[in-house]
């Protein structure tokens, strides 16, 4: 009997050891997390967080230069074992990368590194926002890329920008995946590969990768269900400029049901992306080989108008009978646009 009493006693011990070092493991994994930030590389730990290549790693930033991130949501990465370029996506109003999943797994299996990076997108829409005021559009989206011009209308610190938390989370993924090539779309310690890149987002994120087009000269930009940035006859004020990528380099889509639809194709047609017959209109099928529409509208026929302003490229769109997204063919050839090693 008293050796049965030891027996248990010591295998109440091994569990309660067990379950403490489970919490304290946790915690410290929990610390991890909030810690991600621009840390010197020695102190990164590397090759135990990255996803094996062709899976998806999810990661936050936490502070970047001391300043806690907000919001700070998971990025999503990932990467093929070619050079293909880097799909930057940029989410709508207090969306997440998480929300689109299906397209970004498009992106990588079409030969893409992807990164969907969380950024300022909290509060009241763009369009919201500035309604009207043409000139409104373009300081709330310059303080967003880069922390400048801050204005009544938004007041992100360049810490917390679209480019610094790009640059510290190509930093980080360079140090955890060595291998990767994450390194070549930072040249140095600041000068980002703006032509390796191809930027794409939905609704105010859309808009935010058509005004990076316009200030940078990007490889390509995707704009799903945007720009929202007109309204009657007014439109952004930076669309009456010429912008540093070519608008043959610039390809949006929407559904023809979409809320916004109106505003959307203000904003296409001031932008020159609709072309002289106006936007090709398909179910859900691509253009032909012969065909490259930069403005596409689709007939999904699923949902409301507000529901129809995410059906495109959420991971809300319609799944076929082959469970594979009703979209897909036109994901695809929209990311086919730009090659692995362009000119």
């Amino acid at each position: 009997m008293k050796h049965r009493a030891l027996l248990v006693l010591a295998a109440v011990l091994l569990v309660a050891i067990g379950a403490a070092s489970l919490v304290a493991a946790n915690v410290l994994g929990g610390d991890r997390v909030a810690e991600h930030g621009r840390v010197s590389a020695a102190d990164r730990p590397r090759g135990d967080e990255h996803g094996p290549v062709g899976e998806f790693h999810r990661f936050r930033l936490g502070t970047i230069n001391g300043q806690r991130l907000e919001p700070n949501r998971d990025d999503f990465a990932a990467r093929t074992d070619s050079g293909g370029p880097l799909l930057l996506f940029l989410p709508a109003t207090r969306a997440r990368p998480a929300d689109y999943q299906l397209f970004l797994s498009a992106a990588l299996r079409d030969g893409y590194h992807v990164l969907g990076l969380d950024y300022w997108n909290l509060g009241k829409t763009l369009s919201g926002t500035c309604e009207a005021d043409p000139h409104c559009y373009g300081q709330v989206q310059r303080n967003r890329f880069d922390g400048t011009r801050p204005s009544r209308f938004s007041s992100v610190q360049p810490a917390g920008s679209i480019v610094s938390r790009f640059r510290d989370a190509i930093a980080y993924l360079d140090d955890h995946d060595p291998d990767g090539g994450w390194g070549r779309f930072v040249q140095g310690d600041s000068d980002i590969a703006w032509q390796d890149i191809v930027v794409a987002g939905h609704s105010q994120g859309g808009g935010e990768a058509a005004y990076i087009a316009h200030i940078r000269p990007v490889q390509g930009a995707l704009m799903f269900s945007s720009p929202v940035e007109s309204l009657g006859s007014e439109h952004a004020a930076w669309m009456d400029r010429p912008g540093r990528t070519p608008v043959a380099r610039m390809y949006a889509i929407d559904d023809v049901r979409d809320v916004f639809g109106p505003r959307i194709r203000g904003s296409w047609k001031v932008l020159g992306l609709d072309g002289p017959d106006g936007p090709f209109r398909t179910d859900t099928a691509p253009p032909g080989p012969d065909e490259d529409p930069h403005a596409i509208l689709t007939d999904i026929a699923v949902g409301s108008p507000a529901e129809s302003h995410s059906r495109t490229i959420k991971d809300t769109t319609p799944i076929g009978r082959d469970g594979l997204p009703r979209m897909e063919a036109l994901w695809q050839w929209l990311l086919h646009r730009f090659p692995s090693d362009p000119s």
